[in-house]
């Protein structure tokens, strides 16, 4: 055959061979419709994997919300961002936790392995033998640091004033028990006729020495008085009231009185005395013989507390001076009389050696040119001591007297 001839042949041939591989390729492959690209835009699908694949169209419902497909193929679940973030932190836990758990440094470890390697048999042994009593003796203490210390020191200064405090606690319980029984025992001796007047002196004098036995006496006596002297009542209270139990003699009542009872069919029948707001106030009770009314005078002024130097007493005790300026008197008739000008003021002082609520002694002070007590002015028979004992009812006692 010519040229021409053989080029048609092979060209046939190429054809015919071309189309028995496309009629194979044909037959062994099948090709949903749904597989064309416009038609996976549209719906939003995922290409084919294999050969055979089947898609279908987006449903209503929440199914499609919660569950996904992956990159495998497979069905995953959807988690919200709440999900995510604590997944994310309970992760970042564990990777810290991881991290806390640090192993010991490589150097450390071989710096222990050449110890136990270097160590000798009889050094093992003694260890051996005193792992036990190593193990329950070795204690780790921390270091004391400023705050243990302060606390420390707090915890000691509390411990000391709580003693101090239930040593005061015991020490005033006795000291009070003490100081009933001695003026039950001046009660009972004042109710006597015959007064023994030194057994009297002395009971007081026991007195004061049971007020100031405590180890602070300098600090009692004259705030005890102060408060005595500064009280102010309430609407249903009473000011401290007291009343004249005994007195060594007549100046005594003189020194503090208006000496009115020294005139012709007078008697002096009781003396009152009241406290507060810084001021004393005097109640005199004096009986006219005859068919004459009860004269009742009272005595007002101020009053001021200062502490007697140790150099001034010479005793070892304790004492307050206290200083009275009667600035006004009210007489019999109720008249008042003002002192008006500081000439009129009369000023008197009084020592206080003790001083309740239940009992005040006092003393009438020395001469200032003597120069202070050369003598205890609670010893002897007491010339110038004057006893107070509380007045529960000051108004009923004055009604009883008619001197209200």
């Amino acid at each position: 055959p010519s040229t021409g001839q053989r080029i048609r042949t092979m060209s046939n041939c190429l054809t015919t061979i071309l189309l028995l591989a496309v009629a194979a390729g044909t037959s062994t492959t099948t090709t949903h419709a749904f597989t064309t690209p416009l038609l996976q835009r549209k719906h939003l699908l995922r290409p084919a994997v294999g050969n055979t694949a089947l898609f279908g169209g987006k449903r209503r419902g929440r199914l499609t919300n919660n569950v996904s497909v992956d990159e495998d193929g497979k069905v995953a679940r959807i988690m919200t961002k709440k999900q995510k973030q604590t997944l994310g932190n309970s992760k970042m836990k564990k990777q810290k936790g991881e991290k806390a758990t640090a192993a010991i440094s490589p150097l450390l470890a071989e710096w222990a392995k050449e110890g136990d390697d270097s160590s000798t048999p009889a050094s093992a042994s003694s260890q051996s033998a005193s792992t036990s009593s190593s193990v329950t003796s070795t204690v780790f203490v921390p270091f004391d640091t400023d705050d243990d210390d302060d606390n420390k020191n707090s915890k000691r200064k509390t411990n000391k004033k709580d003693q101090q405090r239930s040593q005061r606690a015991a020490l005033s319980a006795a000291q009070s028990q003490q100081i009933d029984a001695l003026l039950d025992q001046i009660d009972d001796l004042l109710q006597t006729n015959n007064l023994d007047r030194v057994e009297l002196v002395s009971y007081i004098s026991s007195l004061v020495q049971v007020g100031s036995s405590s180890s602070n006496n300098d600090q009692v006596l004259l705030p005890t008085l102060k408060s005595i002297v500064s009280t102010k009542p309430r609407k249903d209270e009473q000011l401290p009231s007291f009343r004249l139990a005994w007195v060594g003699s007549d100046p005594a009542i003189c020194h503090i009185g208006t000496s009115l009872h020294k005139v012709p069919l007078a008697r002096l029948q009781e003396v009152f005395l009241s406290l507060g707001y810084n001021r004393w106030e005097l109640f005199e009770v004096i009986r006219i013989l005859g068919p004459f009314p009860t004269v009742r005078n009272t005595l007002r002024g101020d009053v001021k507390l200062t502490k007697l130097p140790s150099s001034t007493t010479k005793l070892n005790r304790e004492g307050v001076r206290m200083q009275i300026s009667y600035t006004s008197m009210v007489d019999g008739t109720g008249k008042e009389i003002l002192a008006g000008k500081a000439d009129n003021i009369k000023y008197v002082d009084l020592d206080i050696w003790f001083a309740n609520e239940k009992v005040i002694v006092a003393t009438i002070p020395p001469i200032e040119e003597d120069g202070g007590y050369e003598q205890d002015p609670l010893k002897g028979d007491g010339s110038n001591v004057l006893l107070f004992v509380q007045e529960e009812n000051l108004d009923e006692q004055l009604e009883k007297l008619r001197a209200a």
